[in-house]
């Protein structure tokens, strides 16, 4: 006997992997944007403004974490990259899961409270 939920909970784990790994990528993007400008930012500073030895080695350290930061949002990217584009170039198939796991869940709905009418007056005394 196959379990009730075990339909619909593989099509709704799937369809937020989907989600999730687009959201992810959304955050990761702006992560790498900021830490993109924030190093920005460092380098100008070094250009242009007098900085005692004290504030260059916190520069320093603060260049390599933005750096850091950078890397790890670019490689999320990496990662997620693939199962975005497929998401995006597959909408169609994506609202097809989305409409299956409507039908789905209420087969699965229907399945809960089934009662049985009796046809005949005989089975109902």
């Amino acid at each position: 006997m196959i379990d009730k939920t075990y339909s619909s909970d593989g099509i709704c784990s799937f369809l937020e992997f989907l989600r999730e790994a687009e959201s992810l990528y959304r955050q990761a993007e702006t992560t790498e944007q900021e830490a993109h400008n924030e190093t920005q930012d460092l380098l100008h500073t070094l250009e242009l403004v007098t900085c005692s030895d004290g504030e260059l080695l916190d520069m320093a350290r603060k260049f390599k974490e933005v750096r850091q930061q950078r890397r790890s949002a670019k490689d999320a990217m990496d990662m997620l990259l693939a199962v975005k584009d497929w998401a995006e170039a597959n909408r169609s198939v994506v609202k097809s899961l989305e409409q299956l796991l409507g039908k789905v869940r209420k087969a699965e709905k229907n399945t809960e409270n089934r009662i049985y009418t009796f046809k005949s007056e005989k089975m109902q005394a």
